[in-house]
């Protein structure tokens, strides 16, 4: 059996500051269609995919994972829990397809639904 992706980070890395701050952007990022403007969301959307763009990476997952030139977030997590995504399809999923899923589904919430 080869050794799992998350095995390459200590606890500290894994577990640290950066990853309860990231964790606590996420999750205000998945609440926000419910109490932030779907305009406002769109920006933060947008800015995000600037960093991408021209950073080529995540700023928070550089912080945390120091070692590794192009991390993605949950996706040692989601390794750990022993969900079966490969890197790639995590990181499309991660950076691409729920952000934009959150821009919709705020502008479905507040303009169509409420």
């Amino acid at each position: 059996m080869t050794k799992e992706y998350y095995q390459d980070y200590s606890k500290k890395e894994l577990f640290g500051f950066w990853f309860w701050l990231h964790l606590f952007l996420d999750l205000l990022f998945l609440s926000s269609p419910f109490w932030l403007s779907w305009k406002i969301i769109l920006v933060m959307v947008a800015l995000m995919f600037l960093q991408f763009l021209f950073l080529g990476k995540c700023v928070l997952n550089k912080a945390q994972f120091k070692k590794t030139k192009d991390a993605v977030f949950l996706y040692p997590y989601l390794k750990m829990l022993g969900w079966r995504l490969n890197y790639k399809t995590s990181k499309i999923l991660l950076r691409y397809i729920v952000p934009i899923c959150i821009v919709i589904w705020a502008y479905i919430w507040q303009a169509i639904i409420r």
